[in-house]
């Protein structure tokens, strides 16, 4: 099976609230879709990102987050809904240069696995196109879809990707 990378972004894409690292930890679950923090606030799981990740991953997708966050906030909060066993890696820092984030990511999976990515074996969702470029500056013209827009449900998620991809 082909290697490729898929990276997620955090907020408003695996969840709905808009910037995890304004909340206060810890984190409790309050269900298998919500965590609440300290102060009350509550974060709700986007399930059919997850989804996408689990179909990903039994594609031969090595998973990565790709989010602009504290890493202490968006770590815990991916704890305390149970999903750090869907990530490979974790690229999360405090700076909106995700294009910096990915490079290393994508330098470690090629060491890691012996291969070289094309940009066309790694996938970026987001929910936002601001830090496209930046990635795209890097990385090349990687595959990328903007959650909610470029598609609106899983089955259209995957069509689009199993479509993008190209082999090894």
């Amino acid at each position: 099976m082909t290697v490729w990378l898929l990276f997620i972004d955090l907020d408003r894409t695996l969840w709905d609230h808009p910037n995890v690292s304004t909340l206060k930890p810890p984190f409790h679950r309050l269900s298998e879709d919500t965590i609440r923090d300290s102060e009350g606030a509550e974060i709700h799981l986007n399930h059919e990102i997850v989804r996408l990740i689990e179909w990903a991953r039994g594609r031969g997708a090595v998973v990565s987050t790709l989010s602009w966050n504290k890493p202490s906030h968006a770590l815990a909060a991916l704890e305390a809904f149970g999903l750090t066993r869907l990530f490979d890696y974790h690229a999360i820092e405090p700076h909106p240069d995700k294009g910096e984030y990915a490079a290393r990511i994508v330098e470690a999976v090629e060491r890691e696995y012996g291969i070289r990515l094309k940009p066309c074996q790694i996938v970026y969702i987001d929910d936002r196109r601001i830090h496209l470029e930046g990635v795209r500056e890097r990385l090349g013209p990687i595959i990328f879809l903007q959650a909610w827009k470029d598609f609106k449900s899983l089955e259209e998620a995957k069509e689009k990707i199993e479509k993008a991809l190209c082999p090894s």
